[in-house]
């Protein structure tokens, strides 16, 4: 009885971690501004959280920025805010804010 008591125990812990909700992936970013008049470029880095409930939140250097959710399949995430559209790839880890005023930012993001 004690065996089989154990048995059980040791199924439920496994099974408990099968359901256990995926954690929120974080991604360190780092590119390039483009300004559309003279195509000059400026250095542009973030942190980028992606959780699984469709939350984003991007934090540029001036606080945390949170983005309303669009879409997101295998391929692309796409949110906004009130300054940007953003689209992040899954596969490559490319970043691209697409700006109201017109600028780009091209940001490369690895997990970390």
């Amino acid at each position: 009885m004690f065996r089989t008591a154990i048995v059980g125990l040791a199924m439920a812990a496994m099974m408990d971690a099968a359901h256990a909700a995926p954690a929120s992936q974080q991604f360190s970013c780092s590119g390039n501004l483009i300004e559309p008049a003279n195509l000059a470029q400026s250095p542009k880095s973030g942190r980028l959280i992606v959780s699984p409930s469709n939350k984003v939140s991007l934090d540029l250097g001036q606080g945390d920025l949170k983005a309303r959710v669009t879409s997101d399949n295998r391929i692309q995430l796409k949110f906004s805010t009130k300054e940007f559209v953003g689209e992040f790839f899954h596969y490559t880890g490319d970043l691209f804010l697409i700006y109201k005023s017109g600028q780009l930012a091209r940001l490369t993001c690895t997990p970390g």
